[in-house]
């Protein structure tokens, strides 16, 4: 009870400085103008990114997730602080074993030696929700067993029932209130949390993509053992590969780079305009590279899931952004719902222009990839007021990003608009799949 109401304190000492700071902004905008109240309203969102940052840092948890949940709001967050979120990792120190081993062993209801002929106490890897160990079973399996953290839900839903009277106090506000609803965006975080916390629903995604990749075998989704997962834990096949930095291994085994990465943008396309499901996490160490230009994908836990009508939208979206027609790009837009009430379309016009001169490298845009200039184009305008965008299409940009840096570790140097011209005719003549 002490820790909830320390927590509960911190944050709303947190909200409180917000607030503060919106109301410092409100009376510069009243004596200050041009670059002068650039530079002091940029100098306080910094001061409060900081803050935000610092604070996920000491209360660990969700609120870690906060933070990079915020990160991805750069259609209503201003850029001086979404910056200073933008180094805020997930990866914290794991449980000490003795501290986690009682949680395990209540999850498999008996003994860990009963199941196991070998567990390693050293925890593989460790985040803010969950940490992972490699074991054996009995049978000589090997797998990777994916257990919370000591009372991280008890603390998550302490955290979450904070934000969201945070949330309502938020809403409050005119001119926040009008460009976002953030009590719409607390439901939509804390079903993403939920998502996270829960063992079952993670390995019903993983069996979901195996089943989407089954005629696929450049793609391998762990298998899961049903039997020892629980809503706390799950266990599932552990994977011998090579991370994508790890270019000495990936040279002994004959791995092209060319060809991971067109697997992988492949995937990723048929994710996104096939089946609707889509893993928005599509980080460097979410991936193993396994001979044969194989690839895992791993961490099930963020997951996007999208309608048949919003997949045949975003197909007409990408479609047009190729074939640069702007009509067509609006038309989407709004489709998606994208546009607000009485959005001025003539206003996103040159912004959009602006968007596809990058993407034909008509504008200088130093040593971006190609498709770098289109998703840093898009966060770009996000800022207008003419735009918003559910959290699920946040996710997506963000996890758009992320593949795109993704890719380009794998090969760098690549025409990724002639890839992607390449690969999306197969992709587009399937049907979609969607639900």
């Amino acid at each position: 009870m002490i820790l909830r109401i320390k927590r509960r304190i911190l944050l709303i000492r947190l909200a409180l400085s917000f607030v503060l700071d919106y109301r410092k902004i409100q009376r510069l905008n009243k004596r200050l103008s041009g670059g002068e109240l650039e530079r002091e309203v940029n100098r306080i969102c910094a001061k409060a990114g900081r803050r935000m940052r610092n604070t996920a840092f000491q209360m660990k948890g969700i609120i870690v997730k906060v933070g990079q949940f915020l990160s991805m709001r750069k259609d209503v967050l201003p850029k001086a602080f979404i910056q200073e979120l933008a180094d805020l990792q997930d990866a914290l120190p794991a449980e000490p074993f003795q501290n986690i081993k009682p949680f395990i062993e209540k999850e498999l209801k008996k003994g860990i030696d009963e199941v196991f002929q070998e567990f390693d106490e050293i925890a593989v890897a460790a985040a803010s929700l969950a940490q992972v160990h490699r074991a054996v079973l009995k049978d000589g399996t090997e797998v990777a067993v994916k257990i919370l953290r000591p009372r991280i839900e008890e603390l998550a839903q302490a955290d979450l029932d904070t934000l969201g009277l945070l949330a309502k106090v938020t809403q409050r506000f005119p001119s926040l209130g009008r460009k976002m609803n953030f009590v719409l965006l607390h439901k939509e975080f804390t079903e993403t949390i939920q998502r996270e916390l829960n063992g079952i629903s993670e390995s019903e995604h993983m069996q979901r993509f195996a089943g989407m990749f089954s005629d696929n075998p450049q793609i391998v989704i762990p298998k899961v053992f049903d039997r020892y997962t629980s809503r706390r834990m799950l266990v599932m096949e552990y994977i011998n590969g090579a991370r994508i930095t790890d270019r000495e291994l990936l040279l002994k085994w004959g791995i092209d780079g060319q060809t991971v990465a067109r697997a992988l943008l492949d995937a990723y396309l048929k994710q996104l305009l096939i089946y609707g499901f889509i893993h928005v996490d599509p980080h460097p160490g979410n991936l193993m590279i396994l001979p044969g230009n194989r690839i895992c994908l791993l961490d099930f836990g963020m997951i996007d899931e999208l309608t048949m009508e919003e997949v045949h939208t975003l197909r007409s979206l990408l479609k047009n952004i190729l074939f640069q027609n702007i009509n067509g790009i609006l038309s989407a837009f709004e489709r998606l719902g994208f546009l607000a009430p009485g959005a001025d379309v003539s206003h996103l016009e040159p912004i959009i222009h602006h968007v596809l001169d990058r993407l034909a490298g008509k504008v200088e845009a130093g040593e971006v990839p190609e498709l770098s200039n289109v998703v840093g184009g898009l966060q770009s305008f996000l800022h207008d007021q003419s735009i918003q965008l559910q959290a699920k299409y946040m996710f997506l940009i963000r996890g758009t990003g992320i593949l795109i840096t993704t890719l380009a570790i794998c090969a760098p140097h690549t025409d990724w608009m002639g890839l992607l011209f390449d690969v999306m005719p197969s992709v587009m003549s399937e049907p979609v799949q969607a639900g």
